[in-house]
């Protein structure tokens, strides 16, 4: 079973993070925490996927402070996976993309957003810590009664403010992501959590001898 949940954890991040790098390399704006990332990217010097690591380490600790807990340590794993994929798929596979016409930008902002929400759907299967992005929403509604939507909406706006501090990549990019990311992972999610309940009841229903 950890084999199992290991394998949709990793080959779900896999597929988020090159979703969040096609977006990037779209030129057209970012989701609002990746932005910010790019922002402290550029005004740094450092690479996308460090700051989504030190963002991540930061938030951590502020949904600690917000659930009146300790910090979840594992959480870390998380995102220095999730920042270190980043990075090899922007410095490495995707150094050279750079689509120039609106069509390819837009359809490289298309997919993107397509395989995120697939990459989140498979990596949420394995139950493991959730990147501290998505827990902050959680925390948000938790603590102070919040229905879902509002706490998203706070945890986005939050961070869209700090990518407009820090100059990050805003654009109509950022729109359609915080549109349609949502509608892909609701439809996607409960295909890919059938087919690993499915798969683990019909294993654990094969006798032993």
């Amino acid at each position: 079973m950890m084999m199992k949940r290991s394998i949709f954890f990793t080959i779900g991040l896999f597929i988020l993070t090159l979703g969040v790098s096609l977006i990037i390399k779209s030129g057209l704006g970012a989701s609002a925490w990746d932005a910010l990332a790019v922002g402290q990217s550029r005004m740094f010097g450092i690479t996308v996927g460090t700051a989504v690591f030190i963002n991540g380490i930061v938030l951590i600790i502020l949904n600690a402070i917000i659930m009146k807990k300790r910090p979840d340590i594992l959480a870390t794993l998380t995102i220095f996976v999730i920042g270190l994929l980043i990075d090899f798929w922007l410095l490495v596979v995707l150094a050279d993309f750079a689509p120039q016409a609106l069509i390819n930008q837009f359809l490289a902002i298309g997919f993107g957003i397509l395989t995120v929400g697939l990459g989140v759907s498979i990596y949420l299967q394995a139950k493991f810590p959730a990147s501290p992005m998505d827990t902050l929403m959680v925390a948000i509604h938790t603590r102070f009664g919040l229905n879902l939507r509002n706490s998203r909406i706070i945890s986005e706006g939050f961070a869209l403010t700090l990518a407009f501090l820090f100059k990050g990549d805003i654009g109509i990019g950022t729109i359609l992501v915080t549109l349609l990311l949502g509608f892909v992972v609701q439809y996607l999610f409960p295909i890919f959590e059938q087919l690993f309940e499915r798969d683990t009841y019909s294993k654990a229903a094969v006798p032993t001898e």
